[in-house]
Order: C-alpha cells, then sequence, then structure tokens
C-alpha cells in the first residue's frame, strides 16, 4: 500500500507547485500580501512533499544489525521537520503582518481578482486534505498524517487570504484588511506546526502512554499463569507500539 501513499504525496506535490505558482504570480500583480503570503506558504508544502517522499523510502526498510528496530522514526523526524519548516514560516508572515501594520504610510489597494487564487487554493486543497489523512490513518503513517495536515493549514490559511484580500479591493479605507489577513494566516500555521511537532517531540522522547501501558497490563494480567505484572512501559515507533514490561509468575512453574 506504500505505492498508494506515494501516489497521494506526488499528488500533492504537483497541486502545490501549480497552486503556489498562481498565488504568488496572482498576489504580487494584484498587491495582495495576504495572497502573496499564502502563495509563500504553499510553496513550504513542496519541500515538505519532498520530505514525506524521503521519509516514506526510508522508514520502510527493514530492520538491520545496526537498527534491530527498523528504521520507522524516520516518518516521525520527517513530520518534526514539517512542523519545523510551518512554524518558521508563520513567524516569517508575522512579522511582515506587524511591519505592515505598523506602517504611518498608506497601503495599496487589492485588484479584485486576487481574490480567485486562494479561492482555488481553499476548495482543491480540503479535497486533497481529506485523501490524504484517509489513506495516512489507513496506513499508519505519521508523515502522511503530517503532511495531509498541512494541506488542512492550506485551506485555513487562504481563508483569510480570500477575505483580506476581498475586502482590501472594497476600498482604500479598507486596505489594512489585507496585512492583517496575512497575520491571521500565521496564526493558524503556527497552530498547525504545534499539532505535528507536539507528538512527535513525545515520540522521539519515548514519553510514555499511561492509558495505554495499564490496557496493556490488563490484557497480560489475563494470561494464565501470570501472578502480576509491572513495570509496563509502551512507547510509540513510527505506526507500533514498543513494550517492555516485567511479570511475576507461579515460582513452582518450570520455565
Amino acid at each position: 500500500m506504500k505505492k498508494t501513499l506515494y501516489r497521494v504525496t506526488l499528488a500533492g506535490l504537483f497541486l502545490n507547485l501549480g497552486l503556489s505558482a498562481g498565488k504568488v504570480l496572482l498576489g504580487w500583480w494584484g498587491g495582495s500580501q495576504a495572497v502573496l503570503a499564502d502563495g509563500l506558504h504553499s510553496f513550504t508544502d513542496l519541500i515538505t512533499d519532498f520530505l514525506t517522499l524521503f521519509g516514506l523510502k526510508y522508514a520502510s526498510h527493514p530492520p538491520d544489525p545496526e537498527h534491530p528496530y527498523g528504521h520507522r522514526r524516520i516518518e516521525t523526524l520527517v513530520a518534526l521537520i514539517i512542523g519545523l519548516f510551518m512554524a518558521l514560516t508563520a513567524l516569517g508572515l508575522g512579522i511582515k503582518a506587524v511591519t505592515s501594520l505598523s506602517a504611518k504610510t498608506l497601503l495599496p489597494t487589492v485588484k479584485a481578482w486576487v481574490v480567485l487564487a486562494p479561492l482555488a487554493s481553499m476548495i482543491s486543497k480540503e479535497v486533497l486534505f481529506r485523501v490524504t489523512l484517509h489513506l495516512g490513518q489507513r496506513e499508519r503513517s505519521p508523515a502522511v498524517i503530517a503532511n495531509a495536515y498541512h494541506h488542512r493549514s492550506d485551506v485555513w490559511s487562504s481563508l483569510p487570504a480570500f477575505l483580506g484580500a476581498g475586502l482590501s479591493s472594497v476600498s482604500p479605507s479598507l486596505a489594512f484588511a489585507d496585512p492583517l489577513g496575512s497575520l491571521v494566516v500565521a496564526f493558524f500555521i503556527l497552530k498547525a506546526s504545534w499539532e505535528i511537532l507536539h507528538p512527535g517531540i513525545h515520540e522521539l522522547c519515548d514519553r510514555v502512554d499511561l492509558e495505554e501501558a495499564q490496557k496493556i497490563k490488563t490484557e497480560v494480567l489475563k494470561v494464565p499463569g501470570v501472578r502480576d505484572a509491572h513495570h509496563v512501559r509502551a512507547r510509540k515507533h513510527g505506526d507500533h507500539t514498543l513494550v517492555d514490561l516485567h511479570i511475576q509468575v507461579d515460582p513452582y512453574l518450570t520455565v
């Protein structure tokens, strides 16, 4: 099923290529900071798509003497890089928006036709998000799921770009709406990046899932001959869960 994940990631890559180019060009020609920022965000999707393909290729390698647990955490590492790219993009867009809003010079009016770019982006990326998330969850691929939420962040980032550019095109008195929309874009991207970074950091730090560990202990105690179980440790390793535990058995049991 890895071929399906490759295909949906490749589809996202080519879609991002078209959308990023379209939004950057229309944002530049139409004088919209929000649409231009949205286009730059889509451009980062190209980078993350390449990283996802890299993770899918190398995370599927079988275990070897130096890596007895396999290479699944490569996908987790890729997911963290994706989240970091998104966070850096959000900070850059936010700084630019605040600088524009605090400037005392008159902001330019945005061309009305520029809103076609974020509108097309919202529709296409919502469809791609749903397809990618479904496949990523079915195959339990952290990198593909992270990439899906990156597609969803494009939907949310295009909405304020659409509204900001649209309002700014109505009247010069509403020109502030465009950089304000860019600032909202930055917030949504930063929020999405945290949703990717948070679980990935926990996995790399071998955080114990206490609820899952308790469920494992309950199942172990159902095994005939097991008197007690303790020191239950369950940690994520890509799409797998690794478990270590101590069990106590009948002292007269032959082992």
